[in-house]
């Protein structure tokens, strides 16, 4: 903490700060595994062996480690234990960022660690069983380490550490590429400024070349996997667009602050605290020009496919998390209507991300689960389900495992099948009523999905 004094008030504010982002994580980790946690599980499962992850799925909703732990605690889990990895990482990477704040201040180590720990984006990827949680939690170690060495605290290099934080981090999520080019950047613009050009190039050459060598044995053991196979598979693929792109990053903005009314003019102030941060006294400038205004950036001269998911933008979201926290502290130092400012806008995020916690706690993600108890009080031996598409099978086939439930799901033959299950993306309305074999199938029970995950459902069943 840069020789920063606290006494023993910081380290319980500090933990009552983490065991509230657990709390909510906890929370937000109910229901039932939506669509693309009910794939990965049933991926994993069908892998059989640990190898088999890595080998054998060749899929981008293959999150390796957070198979290998869905495939340790088997398809049949509890949903709570099969999101325990993420729960457990996104925890801890509350008091990573509480450390990163507190570099400066211990207040505005605190400042740090709250954002984290209700961040809708952060509560939402650290309560459900993907990859995200393990990757922020990489991401912000090597953040950490490098703002050390930057700074001459480090007593040896951390190269290795880096390596091994980005060997882990992109296992757990390829995006943490994106993460390697901005810190990298940084400490090369860093370096640069302070030294000289040929001092930067070497420094940060040794200082990355482990972490470049790890994420090449990454990306060597995808594609070698996916070319002894059939290829790499996406769910779905989408050409670049420059409006979906900045849906994405707007939607990644609204759900990282707590104000999720999806609007692509909603990014437009965000560049201009990048601008103002080095006149306003804030730190790392060249990771947040990098990982907040070139990421973006760099994916329109890509034109790269699938920019419309916000989750994939989860460099940003971290990124600004930090970058306000330092606003508000710097503002709360300076008094006066900078201090009323700054007061005001931490009160209006906490607020309104608290809300959106709120709503995935009582929403469960749209929890697929209720249908299954529908099922079960109405043919409590088990039953035989159709649907009309196959996305839904994992998300069905997983909550009845996990509720030791008999169910047999299916796409065709609707005369056996007493129950109809229709799955809908947002934006997409079931159908009131269904007439299949001769019978009409009416609902029995459905839900809507909210924020950034799951699907709206409906379940029917057959009438006399």
């Amino acid at each position: 903490m840069q020789g920063a004094r606290v006494d023993g008030r910081y380290w319980w504010l500090l933990g009552a700060i983490v065991l509230l982002g657990l709390g909510l994580r906890i929370a937000g980790a109910q229901g039932a595994l939506w669509l693309d946690e009910a794939w990965s599980a049933k991926q994993a499962h069908d892998a059989g062996t640990p190898l088999g992850v890595f080998l054998n799925i060749n899929h981008d909703n293959n999150h390796h480690l957070n198979s290998l732990w869905m495939q340790l605690v088997g398809f049949d889990a509890p949903p709570l234990l099969a999101r325990a990895l993420s729960i457990v990482t996104g925890t801890l990477a509350i008091f990573v960022a509480a450390l990163i704040g507190a570099r400066r201040s211990p207040s505005l180590g605190l400042i740090t660690a709250s954002l984290f720990a209700i961040s809708p984006i952060l509560v939402t990827l650290g309560s459900e069983a993907r990859g995200y949680a393990p990757m922020s939690l990489a991401l912000l170690s090597a953040i950490l380490l490098v703002d050390r060495w930057l700074a001459g605290e480090a007593e040896r290099s951390p190269a290795l550490a880096l390596a091994i934080c980005f060997f882990l981090g992109a296992f757990s999520q390829l995006i943490m590429v994106f993460g390697f080019c901005a810190i990298a950047g940084w400490m090369f613009f860093a370096l640069w400024k302070r030294e000289s050009l040929k001092t930067a190039l070497v420094g940060t050459t040794r200082l990355f070349l482990p972490s470049a060598i790890a994420l090449g044995l990454v990306g060597a053991t995808i594609l070698g996997a996916a070319a002894a196979h059939t290829g790499f598979n996406f769910g779905r693929y989408d050409t670049y667009s420059t409006m979906e792109l900045l849906h994405g990053v707007s939607e990644m903005v609204q759900y990282t602050l707590g104000f999720p009314v999806v609007s692509i003019w909603c990014f437009a102030p965000i560049p201009a605290l990048v601008i103002l941060a080095p006149s306003a006294g804030v730190s790392r400038i060249g990771f947040h020009r990098l990982a907040i205004l070139a990421f973006p950036l760099a994916l329109v001269l890509l034109r790269s496919g699938n920019v419309a998911h916000p989750r994939y933008y989860l460099l940003v979201g971290i990124a600004l998390l930090i970058l306000i926290a330092e606003f508000v502290w710097l503002g709360w130092r300076a008094g006066g209507w900078k201090r009323w400012l700054a007061g005001a806008a931490l009160a209006a995020i906490t607020a309104a991300s608290l809300a959106c916690d709120m709503d995935l706690a009582i929403n469960r993600r749209g929890d697929v689960g209720a249908a299954i108890r529908a099922m079960q009080t109405r043919a409590p031996q088990g039953t035989v389900l159709l649907l009309d598409r196959e996305p839904g099978i994992a998300t069905l086939e997983a909550a009845a495992a996990s509720a030791h439930y008999p169910l047999k799901v299916q796409l065709a033959d609707c005369t056996a099948a007493p129950f109809f299950f229709a799955d809908r993306f947002k934006g997409e309305e079931p159908p009131g009523a269904i007439a299949l074999c001769g019978a009409r199938f009416t609902p029995i029970a459905a839900a809507r999905a909210h924020g950034m995950s799951g699907t709206h459902w409906t379940l029917y069943q057959r009438q006399p």
